[in-house]
């Protein structure tokens, strides 16, 4: 049960969602989104925190606030980020100056963020319009991907080098032990945490309740499949959560039973490969933006729209995997799919 300290600061909310363990409820600039749940875990004499919110002023004031009122007088001694994306990395430099700390997350997140502040990683402003017109954007959807792209470098800040997370580390915080477990498909290798003792899930974004992560191909790698890595990671998380585990995901509220919504993401993608089975199959060779509409059924600003594109062509480069779609380039680069 979340027992709340009654703290309210205009839109955020600090909770104590399990013995020890606080929620901070902060806003992000992206639409849709609206909030990021960070974490501070009582740690002996001080704190561990867990990601780090979008890098702007208006959030450090916030995260400032939440703080005093946790903290009471005593220090953050860790910094953990699950993965590299602006909304958790970003104000790790600001954090780590505040409390002379060096963050804690896995290898390749690490090296995404490093190469993503240089913008050639899944913010890209050059490549990524070339990849979208592939795959049938018109110059109006390029416009809006160009006036809303949020681009990285405008919200992260990080540190000159940082203390590696492995899958399978066990870390002692507070009373309790948290074995790291690692994800992919929303990110290159995500960070978890599970406290078996208390059936305790920290899961970033790998699990999120009424939303499905985003699972994305990016214009630098255009015949990866994220989204069998983030099936598969769905198995093996499979394997150690249960119908009571408590999910602290990084949107949202927490939940219990991880297992019956780890099924429901399963299934989700599973529906969604059936309706692009199904259009395909009604209209023959298609490009991945004229699926935006029918998976999406909404208007999405060019921020959405760098995510949708990327989603859509998750699901059909799955498919190719599969051998039930052919992709098809023709002699200008450009992109279409067909049932095999």
């Amino acid at each position: 049960m979340t027992a709340s300290i009654g703290e309210v600061m205009q839109d955020c909310v600090v909770d104590e969602v399990a013995p020890g363990i606080f929620r901070l409820d902060v806003p992000v600039p992206f639409s849709g989104l609206r909030q990021i749940n960070l974490w501070l875990l009582r740690d002996g004499d001080g704190f561990t925190m867990i990601d780090c919110g979008f890098a702007d002023a208006q959030t450090r004031q916030r995260i400032e606030a939440m703080w005093k009122v946790v903290l009471n007088g005593r220090p953050v001694t860790r910094l953990l980020i699950t993965h590299f994306h602006p909304d958790h990395a970003g104000n790790c430099r600001f954090i780590c100056e505040r409390w002379g700390l060096r963050p804690q997350l896995t290898q390749l997140e690490w090296m995404a963020a490093n190469v993503a502040l240089k913008s050639l990683y899944s913010d890209d402003p050059q490549l990524a319009p070339r990849f979208y017109r592939q795959n049938g954007a018109t110059d109006d959807l390029i416009d809006l991907y160009h006036a809303d792209t949020i681009l990285y470098d405008t919200g992260v800040e990080l540190t000159d080098d940082h203390e590696r997370l492995n899958a399978g580390d066990r870390l002692v915080i507070g009373e309790r032990e948290w074995v790291v477990m690692t994800g992919q498909g929303h990110s290159p290798e995500m960070a978890m945490l599970y406290c078996a003792d208390d059936d305790i899930l920290i899961a970033g974004d790998q699990i999120l309740p009424k939303i499905s992560p985003n699972i994305s191909v990016w214009p630098w790698e255009p015949l990866a499949n994220p989204l069998r890595e983030f099936l598969v990671s769905l198995e093996q998380l499979d394997t150690r959560v249960t119908s009571n585990t408590l999910v602290l995901p990084s949107h949202r509220a927490p939940f219990h039973d991880a297992k019956s919504r780890i099924a429901s993401l399963r299934e989700h993608h599973e529906e969604r490969l059936a309706l692009l089975a199904r259009l395909m199959k009604e209209r023959g060779e298609i490009t991945a933006t004229d699926l935006l509409q029918p998976l999406f059924n909404r208007r999405l600003d060019g921020h959405q729209l760098n995510f949708a594109m990327g989603e859509v062509i998750a699901h059909l480069n799955y498919m190719m995997f599969e051998g039930t779609v052919r992709r098809m380039v023709d002699r200008d680069a450009n992109i279409r799919f067909s049932l095999c």
